[in-house]
């Protein structure tokens, strides 16, 4: 049995399931990477075949404060695998379906959810499958954790499996990609190049520890038109101190909220959630505020005693530095006014964001 080190946050996918015929969406391709992440390291033995994910595990790699939350996430994206499974092409006139977990046991720990676990069992050829492999992809989980598009995943893990293979350059045919990938056949290739290509391209390099650049090769076909037969990429390493690019948060019903880099820059000066930061940002947009203005302003607010900062920079950016109309009747065009404690200190923020944000 071949031993996995680097602890569990590097995991190890096999050629065999990297080239294998199947659909995951992001957060199926994240419980794999975290599964993957424990097969084979420390203790684990051959004949084992029953991993758990704790709460603490997604908690720690999504950087959650919540952990009530953390559990409905966990089990939403794992019971997507109920039913499903993955197809290995064996030769010519054979193939293999197996799914991806032979038994799920969902054990929620009630008023405690950091005991809170999934217990996942492999099939054992499965299993087998990935201790025996001797071809496959190392990588921090951290890297296909933050890409956001399942296509992105999925060509990232077949980028790293082939890095080191005849200096990172190899050719792959488009329509194995697509098989591969499980691209719907209504796709038309311009669309598909698109979504398996293209936008891959713009995540992965620069947000992970590879890079790639690709070739497309035409060929004629019997009507005499040329029609995209091939990809050939070439991969290198890269050497990154970026290591979060997606911020997100988990709600009560276990789906996610996403942070942009603008809604990021936004928490990381003002320290507020994401929610707040998509309030403020939109706010910010719709009365037509620069990026100068909306900083200033949640520079200018961290400095006040005031007990709704967020209500308090929503009415600012709706009103300017002005005296809201409502309360005193008057309003004048100087955008630097800043001596109206008074005045802010009477308002009732809560009510006034939730006013601003119904419009």
């Amino acid at each position: 049995m071949k031993k996995k080190k680097g602890g569990k946050e590097v995991a190890f996918r096999p050629q065999t399931i990297i080239e294998a015929r199947y659909d995951l969406d992001r957060r199926q391709n994240d419980i794999l990477d975290i599964l993957l992440g424990i097969v084979g390291e420390g203790d684990d033995t051959e004949e084992n075949t029953r991993y758990e994910i704790h709460i603490a595990d997604v908690k720690h790699l999504y950087n959650l404060q919540d952990e009530s939350n953390a559990y409905s996430y966990l089990q939403k994206a794992v019971k997507k695998f109920e039913g499903a499974g993955f197809r290995l092409k064996e030769d010519e006139g054979t193939d293999i379906y197996y799914p991806w977990f032979s038994k799920i046991k969902y054990q929620k720990k009630r008023g405690d959810e950091g005991r809170s676990k999934i217990v996942l069992d492999l099939h054992p050829e499965v299993k087998q499958m990935i201790m025996s492999a001797k071809q496959g992809a190392f990588y921090r989980i951290e890297y296909p954790l933050n890409l956001t598009k399942k296509y992105s995943k999925r060509l990232y893990y077949l980028l790293k499996d082939k890095e080191n293979f005849n200096g990172g350059t190899f050719i792959i045919s488009f329509s194995e990609l697509r098989k591969m990938m499980k691209v719907p056949d209504s796709y038309a290739n311009g669309n598909v190049k698109r979504e398996i290509l293209d936008k891959p391209y713009e995540e992965i390099n620069g947000n992970t520890d590879i890079s790639f650049e690709y070739d497309l090769i035409y060929e004629k076909l019997p009507s005499g038109q040329n029609s995209l037969g091939a990809v050939q990429f070439h991969v290198k390493k890269v050497k990154t101190n970026r290591t979060i690019v997606e911020y997100e948060t988990i709600e009560k019903n276990g789906e996610s909220i996403i942070a942009t880099e603008e809604e990021q820059e936004i928490i990381d000066v003002f320290d507020c959630s994401i929610k707040e930061a998509k309030d403020i940002l939109r706010t910010a947009n719709a009365n037509n505020r620069t990026k100068e203005q909306l900083f200033e302003i949640l520079n200018y607010t961290k400095k006040k005693q005031v007990d709704n900062k967020v209500g308090y920079v929503l009415t600012i950016l709706k009103n300017g530095y002005n005296e809201p109309t409502r309360l005193s009747g008057k309003q004048t065009n100087s955008w630097n006014n800043k001596d109206l404690d008074t005045t802010y200190s009477q308002m009732d923020f809560e009510a006034f964001e939730k006013q601003i944000l119904s419009n």
